[in-house]
């Protein structure tokens, strides 16, 4: 039996889509007649930023899990502030963060690099070392973020004969939010040479898409093409088994995760605003499941929204898709960065698996609009574009009037971004170590 060791922070009961998607590769993985043990952080001494003690259910009970302790700043930022003030994914629950709350950031940026989840490093290297030893496994995945992640696999490498896979889920020094911790200059170099540092020492690269991937290999000339590969976030399609057609007494369009200040939907509130006037006789719902700024939150209410918002806190997972199973049409945002283009939202893969047109807002030269235009799932507008996408809410809320349902059938351009389609990919990348 071939046996692969996955390092990971995240794990069940932490929630998310970084959770989702290596939860669901173990499982395939372990269906697929691999040993797979999962070494992770004991929820004791982790700190997530949120979760869905639901996910635990969905484990595969041949995954054998490993947890250890850990040591963190985190720790005693909540002891002092609460668990509830641990930041949310993209700072989505700070729209105007205090000075107290920017000085953490600042701490946080130049203190700990490349991330405060460092300090779990000296407990898995022990302990991945006595699995690699006792159960003779020479695959090892390290999964980021959080990016300190990686150098667990780095002094394993140094140290055992192992293939070493490295996953980049998000990016590193170009995530969405790095301008918002605050580097020093020589906190940035130092941090961009970590970062080349674990890319060139791995044997093998995977990423979310196609332009992160161009984006991992300006890092250093020492990357060679092959080394990088592409493996989607993709969606799990168990959870989308059963979508059919559903009459719909509202118009509802929905947002699951978070959304940031700088996400900048403004275009689509003042479209929505200007669409609602005209058809003040259909009923309307305007649904955010996740993580809404407070900062959107009042734009949206200063709009004369109020009475078509519904804002819904982080649910567990499968409930999550049952909001986008129940939804007339699917809101996506992408946030306003220097490498806007290149974002994924991993929630776009779910929103294809729903089944539901997609309201895209972003440029459309981006990947995401590239993906949801080859799935003929939507349309894109980038935040020039008003006009045009009031003209597309009012097709489609002219469409819904008479058969009160737009579901889509493009079920077979969305397969391949199945999470079942993606594992098999993942074997093969595995099989690279002989």
């Amino acid at each position: 039996m071939k046996k692969v060791l996955i390092i990971t922070y995240y794990w069940p009961p932490s929630g998310g889509a970084a959770v989702q998607r290596w939860l669901s590769f173990a499982n395939k993985l372990s269906q697929k007649g691999w040993q797979v043990h999962l070494l992770t952080v004991d929820e004791k001494y982790a700190t997530y930023q949120l979760r869905d003690e639901s996910l635990k259910e969905q484990v595969d009970p041949n995954i054998k899990v490993h947890t250890t302790e850990t040591k963190e700043p985190f720790k005693l930022f909540t002891s002092l502030f609460g668990k509830k003030s641990i930041p949310k994914p993209a700072f989505s629950n700070e729209s105007n963060p205090s000075l107290l709350k920017k000085t953490f950031r600042f701490i946080r940026g130049n203190f700990f690099i490349p991330d405060p989840r460092k300090g779990w490093k000296k407990f898995a290297v022990t302990k991945a070392i006595e699995l690699i030893d006792s159960e003779n496994i020479d695959r090892v995945i390290t999964a980021g973020p959080p990016h300190s992640t990686h150098f667990i696999g780095k002094q394993l490498k140094e140290r055992k004969n192992i293939f070493w896979l490295v996953d980049f889920h998000d990016l590193w020094t170009d995530v969405i939010y790095y301008n918002q911790l605050y580097h020093l200059p020589f906190i940035k170099k130092k941090d961009a040479q970590l970062e080349r540092l674990i890319l060139e020492s791995a044997d093998l690269i995977t990423t979310v898409g196609d332009k992160y991937k161009q984006k991992l290999l300006s890092k250093s000339s020492k990357i060679s093409v092959d080394k990088v590969e592409i493996l989607r976030i993709g969606y799990e399609e168990t959870l989308f088994d059963n979508v059919e057609p559903n009459q719909q007494n509202e118009f509802i369009i929905t947002y699951t995760g978070s959304i940031a200040d700088f996400y900048k939907p403004e275009v689509f509130i003042q479209a929505l605003k200007n669409v609602r006037g005209k058809f003040a006789d259909v009923p309307m719902k305007l649904r955010f499941v996740g993580v809404l700024s407070e900062g959107i939150k009042k734009q949206i209410i200063n709009a004369g929204l109020e009475n078509v918002l519904e804002a819904i806190d982080y649910v567990p997972h499968k409930q999550s898709v049952e909001f986008l199973k129940a939804s007339t049409a699917l809101l996506l945002v992408n946030p306003v960065t220097k490498d806007e283009e290149m974002v994924i939202p991993g929630k776009v893969y779910e929103y294809l698996a729903a089944q539901k047109p997609i309201i895209n807002i972003t440029k459309r030269t981006s990947e995401t609009a590239k993906i949801i235009e080859q799935a003929n799932a939507g349309k894109t507008f980038d935040r020039q574009m008003q006009k045009e996408l009031e003209n597309y809410l009012e097709g489609l809320i002219e469409k819904w009037k008479v058969s009160k349902n737009l579901d889509l059938s493009n079920k077979q351009n969305v397969f391949k971004y199945s999470r079942e389609a993606i594992s098999s990919r993942l074997i093969d990348l595995l099989q690279r170590r002989k």
